[in-house]
């Protein structure tokens, strides 16, 4: 904590090394620029620079530096004051041993002491600035970084709840197919333990590829199908690159969505359409189904909730997501800036 950093160094021996060169000219302009002055300025020039590194060290000691506004003006002031009053004892100290030179009188003294002060108010001015600037910083760096840290911990929790929703609406399949159908019951278990294996991987990371995405979404498409049968039917379609990343479970909670709330309400079954395109600088997630309409009034389940969530915490205002009727289909759309997606790319590859 008391060591000085090589900027402090480098401002504290240039700053008074200006000053006391000011000092010089001005000697010299006025033709007093012997050796007596010159021994003088740089006596000068050594005292300034360890009495304000000694007002440093007791900031620091005394905890000021912590301290409000209000509280620390008057501390510093008489901290300047006295260290105008130690640099003229010194500098008296030392012009009487070699230069036999005498105090001066009482007046003269008290002048010279609000002197110096003023010079040391304005040191201290400079390194509070400073040092607040600093830890301003330090302050805001540490925000951001407690933000990151929510923010993780919250997709984390969201991610977590959609592993045991993704698994609770399987099961509810498999359950339904025991009774009626065993053989196809075991091969839905078979191809559920898959699911879940890929996707208790995939849901440790962030952002995984689309085209990761897309496999567990045509497994868990597969695995309803078992169930529904000819009630329904499915179609994948991707316009976009298999590399592409996106956040986990994105296209598998409407898919799942779309099964929950429009297919199994109707007797008839229908169709659910994944699809994947690119438009006007965004690209587009989207699931269609028919069945059952969305109620526009209805804010949704847990799945679209989540959705909402993930994207606003992942992208900010640079993905969105809705959800329409539109004649007699449901559309769900998430949609993200293709810059984010390249960002997130480029990160991935390290570039």
């Amino acid at each position: 904590m008391y060591k000085a950093s090589p900027i402090y160094w480098i401002t504290q021996l240039t700053g008074w090394g200006v000053f006391c060169g000011l000092i010089a000219i001005t000697s010299y302009m006025q033709n007093e620029f012997d050796l007596e002055t010159r021994y003088r300025l740089l006596e000068l020039y050594i005292l300034l620079i360890l009495v304000t590194h000694g007002m440093r060290y007791l900031l620091i000691r005394l905890d000021w530096l912590n301290l409000k506004l209000v509280p620390l003006i008057p501390r510093v002031l008489f901290l300047n004051i006295s260290a105008g009053a130690i640099l003229l004892l010194l500098s008296g100290i030392m012009n009487y041993l070699f230069f036999q030179e005498p105090l001066g009188r009482p007046v003269e003294l008290i002048v010279n002491v609000l002197l110096y002060s003023i010079f040391f108010v304005l040191w201290s001015a400079v390194y509070l600035t400073y040092h607040l600037l600093r830890k301003s910083r330090k302050q805001e760096l540490y925000n951001l970084q407690l933000v990151a840290s929510n923010r993780e911990i919250e997709l984390k929790t969201l991610r977590d709840q959609l592993n045991p929703h993704f698994l609770f609406n399987s099961l509810n399949s498999i359950r339904a197919l025991i009774e009626v159908d065993p053989s196809t019951a075991k091969s839905a278990t078979t191809t559920l333990s898959k699911i879940l294996r890929d996707s208790l991987q995939l849901g440790k990371r962030s952002f995984i590829s689309l085209e990761e995405e897309l496999k567990l979404v045509t497994s868990y498409l597969k695995l309803e199908k078992i169930r529904f049968e000819e009630r329904l039917q499915y179609k994948v379609v991707n316009q976009l690159g298999a590399q592409l990343l996106i956040p986990p479970f994105i296209l598998q909670t409407l898919t799942e969505n779309a099964i929950k709330h429009g297919i199994s309400k109707k007797s008839e079954g229908g169709e659910v359409i994944v699809q994947t395109f690119r438009e006007e600088a965004k690209i587009y997630l989207q699931v269609i189904n028919t069945g059952a309409q969305y109620d526009e009034n209805h804010l949704g389940g847990v799945g679209i909730e989540n959705t909402r969530r993930r994207l606003e915490l992942q992208y900010g205002k640079n993905a969105g997501f809705t959800i329409k009727n539109k004649d007699s289909f449901v559309i769900a759309t998430v949609w993200i800036n293709e810059l984010e997606t390249k960002k997130r790319d480029d990160e991935s590859t390290g570039n």
